[in-house]
């Protein structure tokens, strides 16, 4: 059974579920997701097909990855001797690789740390397993949720760390405070606007760059650590 929802993300759940009752199930309001020009993209369940519009995401560290030519051979020895130790050289790069994604994430995304820290998981390595993975769940956030506030021209926001005003956007208080926008001259239907989802931004941009710096600097220093540990150095 899922974990029962609360603070924000109760209210938040509550208020949607007033707006599909009171237009949604009408046809009126349809999600979508800006893209970061600030045009607005495609239909949300589209985008995030699965339950709850929820999207899946991750980054792995292994032993066997691409890219680590330089410390092949010093994986492959640390392995024969003790794979725990390669397992605790996999998890504290994990733990760093982590901490600087969701530092250039909060840049790349426009959210605070903490939110992103809560749609992060770390999934640990051992000796039996030598892999460990960095992984995101979440759907497209609310453009609410990006600093929104009316102005003359429309709502000002800013997804992506970008402010900007979105034209004939508007702020509806009665459902959690959201922005819509209509989709031509008539009343209905509008458009319920969403900025960018955590796991799909997880993997591009400056968060995988955070990443993979975060592999090549860490990994060879904790195994030689560990190393330096079995022979006592």
């Amino acid at each position: 059974m899922a974990a029962p929802l609360k603070g924000w993300a109760k209210h938040n759940a509550r208020q949607n579920e007033l707006a599909r009752d009171d237009l949604g199930g009408k046809g009126w309001v349809r999600g979508h997701v800006l893209n970061p020009d600030g045009s607005v993209g495609g239909r949300r369940s589209a985008m995030a097909p699965g339950p709850g519009g929820l999207i899946s995401g991750g980054v792995v560290i292994s032993v066997r990855m691409e890219g680590l030519p330089r410390i092949r051979a010093m994986l492959e020895r640390a392995e024969k001797l003790s794979p725990a130790a390669v397992a605790r050289a996999l998890n504290r790069t994990a733990e760093r690789a982590r901490t600087d994604m969701t530092r250039a994430l909060v840049k790349q995304t426009g959210l605070k740390f903490s939110r992103i820290r809560a749609a992060t998981s770390l999934w640990r390595a051992s000796a039996g397993s030598l892999q460990a993975e960095i992984k995101a769940k979440g759907g497209y956030t609310s453009l609410k949720e990006f600093g929104a506030r009316k102005t003359a021209k429309g709502v000002s926001a800013a997804p992506w760390g970008r402010r900007q005003v979105f034209d004939g956007t508007f702020i509806v208080r009665r459902y959690g405070g959201h922005v819509y926008k209509r989709e031509g001259r008539r009343r209905w239907p509008i458009q319920k606007l969403y900025g960018p989802a955590i796991p799909v931004e997880m993997v591009k941009g400056q968060s995988l760059t955070a990443f993979n710096r975060a592999v090549q600097t860490e990994l060879p220093k904790r195994l030689e650590h560990e190393l330096g540990r079995i022979f006592g150095r």
